[in-house]
Parts: structure tokens; sequence; C-alpha cells
């Protein structure tokens, strides 16, 4: 497959390379910042309950008049909603009680599943060597949701197809929308320079301070394994649901901000590293290493030495926070932990499930079906989160959920994505693409600590496909490549 077939096929995009910014109403261009007062207001007058139906509502009526109409400010607007929703959650939660099933949470998704409709008709797009390694996927993923409504019953199959499908979609929503990549691409990185000043820094007081609403949703939820809900005692999870989310959440940021611009920049990272580090995610940690190595490697030449001092940058910046005896003390001993594998609890629990589970789930011929694994097993079990809600390797769990034809479908798919993403061919190089790479690929590499490429960390993985896939069509595109 060449370059030039790249373009041809891709040529026939659903948007025109002028975008579809023009003529925009006013009100859409205000619509995200309405609603995101409109929430502020709501708890501020300690109302949050009125957020249940308020929340999700809002963010569908902002994404539907922004998915077609403006797909850089609908895909900002729902990476906000992945930085924030776990957030709101718990607010509305201490403000009016907690639910163990809150309709808050599926907000993200709903505005994500929007793309269906734009896409629907432009499904024999498909079919075109750009874009045809989307095609198995999804066909792998309605294998396992037809598999998971006999398993576990239509309403946790459907979760559970939101957390795998949404984030492929919105990877093919801006595939598809290439010749819109510059615009994509700056509203993108303005959020996720804004977004990791607001997470990471929130991480830094939710680590000193704890806020109750915090610290109640920590004892509601049971989860021991985030540490106490008091100051100095817990793994920061910010704004997300767990420090796992977080931490990759951040390294996806962190590996952005070598192609981002502005005086908030430095500040980004500054805290975005802060918080990397009190969350404690050793496979995070990894990950960020693999990422920075992976720009460094394939980053154009001036752009290598502003890497190589961003990231001295960081470190700089790391050691204030370092120099307090009980927050080093805690890094240091997961950074020793590394190098003591066979002594690690957390190493040794894996290790036993990957020699426990490891055969079935490689023999599971049907596989599960959506809905049998993580939290959408609380729609079949009572509101109660059922035997196989804890999953750590994602390695297994594609097999396990998706059969051996889901799993030929899905990746099958990835690999044929990514021999298009990582081909140089004749496109310009560009550093925004090279960091969507490194976020991919870390993604990928991480499977075998968490399942990267579902949920938060899926649109990590997906969305940055989709933008680095469009990257590349529109360099060459711009070179006139024929």
């Amino acid at each position: 497959m060449s370059a030039a077939n790249d373009i041809d096929t891709a040529s026939a995009s659903p948007v025109p390379a002028s975008g579809l910014g023009g003529g925009l109403p006013s009100l859409a261009k205000l619509a995200p910042t309405v609603f995101w007062f409109l929430v502020a207001a709501i708890l501020l007058v300690g109302q949050a309950g009125l957020l249940g139906l308020v929340f999700p509502a809002g963010a569908l009526a902002v994404g539907a008049l922004l998915v077609a109409r403006d797909p850089a400010r609908f895909v900002a607007f729902t990476w906000w909603l992945w930085f924030l929703t776990p957030e709101i959650r718990r607010l509305v939660d201490f403000q009016s009680g907690w639910s163990s099933i809150s309709p808050v949470m599926v907000t993200p998704f709903l505005v994500g599943a929007l793309t269906w409709g734009t896409l629907a008709a432009y499904l024999p797009m498909l079919r075109y060597r750009a874009y045809v390694g989307f095609a198995p996927v999804i066909a792998g993923l309605l294998y396992a949701y037809a598999v998971g409504i006999a398993q576990a019953g239509a309403a946790a199959a459907t979760f559970g197809l939101l957390n795998w499908l949404v984030p492929v979609t919105l990877g093919i929503y801006v595939a598809f929308h290439w010749p819109l990549y510059p615009e994509m691409r700056d509203a993108v990185l303005r959020a996720f320079v804004l977004g990791l000043v607001v997470v990471g820094g929130y991480g830094l007081i939710q680590y000193f301070v704890m806020p109750p609403w915090d610290a109640r949703w920590l004892v509601d939820v049971g989860m021991t394994n985030q540490g106490d809900p008091l100051p100095m005692r817990v793994r920061v999870f910010s704004t997300l649901n767990s420090s796992g989310p977080l931490a990759f959440l951040l390294i996806t940021g962190l590996a952005l901000l070598p192609a981002a611009r502005g005086p908030l920049v430095p500040l980004a990272g500054a805290l975005a590293l802060a918080s990397l580090l009190l969350s404690l995610v050793r496979a995070a940690w990894l990950g960020g290493l693999f990422a920075f190595a992976w720009l460094l490697l394939t980053m154009p030449g001036r752009h290598r030495l502003r890497l190589l001092a961003f990231g001295a940058a960081l470190l700089v910046a790391a050691l204030p926070l370092l120099a307090v005896p009980r927050i080093n003390d805690a890094i240091m001993a997961r950074f020793d932990s590394l190098n003591s594998m066979e002594n690690d609890r957390s190493y040794q629990e894996r290790q036993e499930f990957y020699g426990r589970f490891l055969a079935q789930a490689l023999t599971e011929v049907a596989g599960a079906g959506l809905g049998t694994v993580d939290t959408a097993t609380k729609l079949s079990n009572d509101g109660q989160l059922g035997v196989m809600a804890y999953f750590d390797s994602g390695v297994m769990r594609v097999p396990y959920e998706l059969g051996w034809f889901g799993t030929l479908g899905y990746v099958g798919g990835i690999v044929v994505l990514l021999v298009v993403l990582l081909r140089r061919g004749g496109a310009p190089p560009d550093p925004a693409a090279r960091c969507c790479e490194a976020v991919v690929l870390t993604m990928l590499a991480c499977m075998v600590f968490e399942h990267t490429l579902v949920k938060v960390t899926g649109v990590g993985f997906w969305f940055f496909l989709g933008l680095g896939l469009a990257a590349k069509t529109h360099g060459l595109a711009m070179r006139g490549v024929r």
C-alpha cells in the first residue's frame, strides 16, 4: 500500500478542506462554556441532585450541536467530559447521597456515541485502505456484543459495548475529518494543556488536603487499594475514578506537550508530573519512559533538543516534591520495587492471576461476551460488582471477552491500522503526529498491565490513532501526493 493510495482513498472525506466552522452560530461556539457554567452554578447552590438529569442531557445537547458542525470543538468538549465527569459524580453523590449506579458516569460515552450517527452515512469509506482496519475491529466488537446479550443481558452488554466501541468510533470520527486536522490538533492540544493544569493541580490538592467528597467516595466504594482517605495517605486519583486511569491520562498529556505551545505548557507539565508520581502507578511510569524514548527517536531533529530541555525542566520541577520526606519515601519505595519484583505483592498477585487464568482466557472460543467483565457487571448483578469485575490484564481480557472470532477481527484491525500509521511515506514530519504515535504505542505496550483500549485510556489510544492517521493524510494532501 503506497502513500499515494492513502491520500487517494482518503480524498472522499465527509468534510471539505475549508472546514465547517464558517457561519457557525455563536450559540454553538458558546455552548460548552455555558454548559460548564451551568454545572458549576448548580453545584455551588447545593442542588447537585439535579445534575443526575441535567449533566447528561445538557452534555448531549451540546454534543449534538457540535458533532456535525464543529468537529474541533466537539472533540475538545468530549475530552473535558472525560477529564471531569468522575469528579462531578462524586460531588453529586456528596450532596445528594451515594448510588452504586450513576447516570452522570455514562455521559462521556453517550456524547461519544453521537459520532455513530454522523459516521453512519460514511461507512462505505471503511473500504478504503487508509481506514479498512476499522472494519474488522467493529465486526469483532459487534460479535462479542451479541454473545454478551446472551450471557449477561442487554443492559450489561450495551454498557460494555459503549466502553469498547465509543473509543473506536471517536478515532474513526477524527480520521474521517482529516481536512480539519490542524483545527482538531490545536483544539485538543489546548484542551490537554489546560486539562493537565486542572487535573494535575487538583491532584496535589487532593493529596495534601483530601476534599471531603473524595474521602466520602473512597469510603462508599471501599476502594482500599487507593490508600486511606486522608491527606498524604492516599494514592492520587484527582478528577478520575482511580489512580490507574489518572496516571495513563497524565502520560497521554505529557506525551502531547512537546507539540503544544503557550505560557501554560511548563505549568501543565510540572503539575501533571507531580500528580503522576503521587499516583504511584508503576506501569504508567514505565509507559511514560517508553513514550519519551519513542519521541526522542522519532521527533524531527530540531525538536529533539526542545524535548530534552522539556524533560530536564520537568525533572527539576519534581525536586521540591521529592524533598518532602514522606513523599520521597513513598515514591522511592515504588521505584525500588521495580528492582525486586519477586518480593512485590502486586507483582506476585498478577503473576498468579496470569498462571491461573491464561489457559481459560485463550481457550474461550466463543468468548464470554461484552458486559461480563468490569463495572458493566453491576447491571446484571443487582448493582454489585460481579466476580469478574477486577481484570488487570488487557492481553487476557481481549480473548476472554471477544472470543477467537472477535479477537481475530479486533487485533487484526489494530495491526492493519498501525501499519498505516507508522509507515512514514511521503508525509512531512509533524511533531504532533509523532506525539500521537507515542501515545498509541504506549497504551498498547501497557496492555500487559491494564486493559488500556477501553474507557478513558481507550479513548487515548483510539482517538490519537485516528488523529495520527488524519495527520498523515492531511500532510500528504498538502504535499500534493497523488
